[in-house]
């Protein structure tokens, strides 16, 4: 029988942290943005967006900006997109990533407006998680070269009323999901240090969900994450040969240990890693593993500070040289 990582994420009991690690690169055709003045870079509802952009055009251009707006038909090339979600951990609000396929949402030209536009229209996978947004059918969005993030969403993205940790976690929420895909898919350059300047309908320094003034770009908050993530490897195929294990997990979290399963279910190698102290205060941990060609199955656990159980799953394709 096959194993419940090839299955869905959300059927698996006693889960404080889970996300699926993928490859994101998406790219899609052209949509005119919202109402409002557009962010510099944003193609204007009166201009034609391009009709297409291959995959290799938009990671070798990380400097060009884009634009982004739900509410047309797109052409779609690779479709996963990063999207995180607000969870209970350790008593806490945390965010969780899930990797999701960008058709389930609204169209968009680029990934980024993807990504943004799946975090209010989608649901979490795992019934623990939520998003703090409303829905909407369109999302702008913009890159420039010093790694700067420009969304520009409608005012109904931003419900009203929430208190200010819901307001403070909400934007987190939105940094974390459009600097990942921004990351991921070679929109920013590289080592740049990205923040995210948010305009509603094209307004800057608006006040959102009641009480919070956009006066400041944001930056994504590492301490609110979930307390671990496994990096490598990626979705995708991997040569058959040596695969790299990789992650990070929050200060606390111990006793890290891998298992890889094949498609029935069976463990196929394991054993515990070695964790290093990062300057950030994260713990990173890294080791490798010698796989044939197949479809196979990741997962790393590990102990919280109050002996609870912590866990992040993947899946990675090995093919033939």
């Amino acid at each position: 029988m096959a194993t419940d990582l090839f299955r869905s994420p959300a059927r698996r009991a006693r889960r404080r942290a889970v996300a699926l690690s993928a490859a994101c690169v998406v790219v899609l055709a052209g949509c005119a943005p919202g109402p409002g003045a557009a962010p510099h870079g944003v193609v204007p509802a009166s201009s034609a967006a391009p009709a297409s952009a291959p995959a290799s055009a938009a990671a070798a251009a990380p400097g060009a900006a884009g634009s982004g707006a739900a509410g047309s038909s797109s052409a779609v090339a690779t479709t996963k997109v990063p999207v995180y979600w607000a969870g209970a951990a350790d008593g806490e609000q945390r965010l969780f990533r899930e990797f999701r396929d960008a058709t389930e949402g609204p169209a968009a030209v680029d990934p980024i407006a993807a990504a943004a536009a799946l975090l209010t229209t989608a649901a979490p996978r795992e019934p623990g998680y939520r998003t703090l947004w409303s829905p909407v059918d369109q999302v702008g969005s913009s890159t420039s070269p010093d790694g700067t993030i420009t969304v520009d969403l409608p005012a109904e993205a931003f419900r009203a009323g929430l208190d200010e940790q819901d307001a403070h976690l909400a934007l987190q929420q939105l940094a974390h999901t459009v600097t990942a895909t921004a990351s991921s898919t070679g929109l920013l350059p590289q080592n740049a240090e990205p923040e995210v300047v948010v305009l509603v309908d094209g307004r800057a320094r608006e006040e959102v969900f009641g009480s919070v003034r956009l006066d400041q770009p944001l930056r994504p908050d590492g301490n609110l994450e979930a307390p671990l993530w496994l990096l490598d490897p990626r979705e995708g195929p991997h040569p058959e040969g040596t695969v790299e294990i990789s992650g990070r997990a929050l200060e606390g979290v111990d006793d890290v240990r891998w298992a890889v399963l094949d498609e029935d279910g069976a463990t196929v190698a394991g054993g515990s890693v070695s964790t290093t102290v990062r300057d950030d205060g994260t713990v990173g941990f890294r080791t490798e593993v010698e796989l044939t060609p197949g479809r196979y199955g990741v997962t790393v656990t590990g102990r919280d500070a109050e002996g609870g159980t912590v866990r992040d799953d993947g899946a990675v394709e090995v093919v033939a040289r």
